[in-house]
């Protein structure tokens, strides 16, 4: 069974052309894009909350983590970009994720990629202006 820490590595490790590093924030946003958006399967559970820049929780830093620690992923120094590391895609060759939902994060991670960062906020707050309530960008919605 697929759990969410596999869902997370999927996203990292990304799309041809988008299997580079990407950073903590589009990992963040993207995942609740994902889970909100597409017809994420139920064990993409992140609880995420209103925070300074939109949707944060902090179980995805403990999965990243986690991710690190199996040798799945690995992090530049500061910890603020992600990729997955050749035991991460073996790992991700032996699982079987549904067409549907793994097609929803593939395309999410591709849409995130393409973002700056004003554009990334923007896309999240104006679908979901809830969790732009603690923001301290709220500002780019005008």
């Amino acid at each position: 069974m697929l759990t969410r820490t596999d869902w997370l590595l999927r996203f990292i490790a990304g799309a041809e052309g988008y299997d580079g590093w990407i950073d903590r924030i589009r990992i963040m946003k993207g995942m609740f894009l994902f889970q909100a958006e597409a017809p994420a399967p139920p064990e993409v559970n992140y609880r995420f909350q209103p925070y300074d820049y939109g949707p944060f929780t902090a179980e995805i830093y403990r999965d990243l983590e986690a991710l690190i620690e199996n040798g799945h992923v690995l992090d530049l120094p500061g910890g603020k970009s992600y990729r997955a590391t050749q035991q991460g895609r073996d790992h991700l060759s032996n699982l079987q994720f549904p067409p549907k939902p793994l097609e929803g994060l593939i395309n999410m991670r591709v849409e995130v990629s393409d973002l700056n960062f004003r554009d990334l906020l923007k896309r999240v707050y104006s679908a979901h202006p809830e969790s732009a309530r603690r923001s301290v960008a709220k500002d780019i919605l005008h």
